[in-house]
């Protein structure tokens, strides 16, 4: 099974007319038949890192895996007269803005019903999405994420965000491009670093986010209307979290998980911020489990140890 590429256009969810359309690229692993499965990826990243994960799944799963506006291969969407106003990047930008993005994607593929993962930014659209599509969302799946429980904590994410998205200005350097750098950012983001072209693969994406969509998903989505959907959740609710995350520490694992009132947590050891692509065995067996039998019937694979795995529900 390969992952497939398509370009998709569908109905701006700002424009009353009709008349506008965005692009949106994804891949999709699996047969359309299949019960379907939406992934949403993170900040400064792509659908490519979801690939792993979704070819361990395409078995049991239409995986639909879109790169969000200004991100990977899809472009930033721009209104007829081509110049975004910041009200409009505030509206596309948060978390419930992209949701909606993301039902509109939905209503295009024909999707009436999906489980839904988000990891790290993404978990945010997904939270999102269950909220305000509970009929449309079975299942939600979080990943490498976590909220602030006071304002303190929250404006130090703002700050850790920002000087993240300061970063970019370097991408006009020579050495922002090369394997040393790849290497560099391969420390933060992963406990066991992956093969050179993963990294590679990674730092293509980072620079290929637009700077637009860089800040504002950072300006629109750092509000409290994330933690406040999560207590309304009423579909089941796994969040994943790695002991060795270094981008999304995981003190407030506990606390986000408990937020939901049918959430659970569970731990994945010795692995940093991208479970999908350092553990991708481990993260489809916790996928698959906890999405049920009667969704993936394939069997847990031996990798997946009572030492590598440790269940805390909140």
């Amino acid at each position: 099974m390969k992952v497939r590429q398509d370009l998709v256009f569908v109905k701006s969810a700002f424009d009353p007319s009709g008349s506008e359309n965005w692009a949106i690229h994804l891949r999709r692993a699996g047969d359309a038949h299949l019960p379907a499965l939406l992934l949403i990826h993170g900040w400064g990243g792509s659908s490519r890192y979801f690939e792993p994960l979704m070819l361990r799944l395409s078995d049991a799963f239409h995986c639909i895996a879109p790169d969000m506006p200004g991100f990977g291969k899809s472009p930033l969407p721009l209104p007829a007269e081509r110049t975004p106003t910041t009200d409009r990047l505030a509206r596309l930008y948060s978390h419930r803005g992209l949701a909606q993005m993301m039902q509109a994607l939905l209503d295009a593929l024909g999707v009436a019903q999906c489980d839904v993962l988000g990891h790290s930014y993404g978990s945010g659209v997904a939270i999102a999405l269950a909220a305000a599509a509970p009929q449309r969302v079975r299942r939600v799946v979080l990943s490498n994420f976590s909220t602030f429980r006071s304002e303190m904590e929250r404006r130090m994410i703002i700050v850790m965000h920002d000087v993240a998205g300061a970063v970019l200005w370097l991408r006009s350097l020579r050495f922002a491009h090369s394997d040393s750098f790849a290497r560099f950012l391969g420390t933060r983001f992963f406990h066991r670093s992956p093969n050179l072209d993963t990294l590679r693969a990674g730092l293509e994406d980072f620079w290929r986010m637009h700077p637009l969509a860089a800040e504002w998903t950072v300006r629109a989505s750092m509000g409290w209307e994330t933690p406040q959907d999560l207590r309304t959740l009423q579909q089941p609710l796994l969040l994943i979290h790695s002991r060795r995350d270094r981008i999304m520490p995981p003190r407030n694992a506990e606390f986000t998980a408990a937020l939901a009132p049918r959430g659970q947590l569970k731990w994945l050891e010795d692995c940093g911020h991208l479970p999908m692509v350092e553990m991708p065995d481990q993260c489809a067996a916790l996928v698959r489990d906890f999405l049920g039998a009667d969704r993936a019937s394939a069997t847990t694979p031996e990798s997946l140890t009572s030492s590598a795995v440790e269940e805390a529900t909140a």
